[in-house]
């Protein structure tokens, strides 16, 4: 069994696995449009994290990791957990970077749009006031921005998510700004 990840599971690999390959899936595309009560926020104020959104032109780059044998359902149950706040699993095609290898079918974690926290689109400024602003017990929402956009920047060059590296951009010049304002 192969997991997608596109979020913080290319970043914060807590789990067992035996392999892991870069690659994209198609028909996807990755937002901020999930709301964290239970890592990135609380409840009454949410972080944003990232789910996916059905877009026929979509490519999303990600990570997949194979399972290790025989603890597939124990770490798919972990999953599962990790995955709580709104996300259901699915399975899509994954084409992996290299050419030699063919495409292959994978779990990933979605938080559509019927789900409780799900919090949709919003202007990108509203969103990176919303992420510079969030604490959950996971940590800071803007940490989840900055590793999510440094690990893509890292394992793809030539990737240019354009809703995250533009939150990025718009979240980094919210926190110059903080600072700026408190060394007066």
């Amino acid at each position: 069994m192969w997991v997608f990840g596109y979020g913080s599971l290319i970043w914060k690999v807590d789990f067992p696995y035996e392999e892991k390959l870069v690659g994209y899936i198609l028909c996807y595309s990755r937002r901020f449009w999930q709301g964290s009560t239970d890592h990135r926020g609380v409840p009454g104020k949410p972080g944003r994290v990232v789910t996916l959104i059905e877009d026929p032109k979509g490519c999303v780059w990600g990570i997949a990791y194979r399972l290790p044998s025989g603890k597939e359902e124990e770490v798919k149950a972990y999953l599962d957990f990790r995955e709580k706040g709104g996300y259901r699993p699915t399975s899509v095609d994954f084409y992996p970077k290299a050419s030699s290898v063919k495409p292959f079918s994978v779990l990933l974690y979605i938080g559509t749009c019927d789900n409780p926290n799900y919090l949709g689109p919003a202007p990108l400024e509203d969103i990176a006031v919303q992420i510079s602003n969030a604490v959950g017990p996971s940590g800071r929402n803007t940490e989840y921005l900055f590793e999510l956009a440094n690990s893509m920047r890292n394992l793809i060059p030539e990737e240019a998510d354009e809703h995250l590296f533009s939150l990025e951009k718009l979240v980094k010049a919210l926190l110059e700004k903080r600072h700026d304002m408190n060394c007066r």
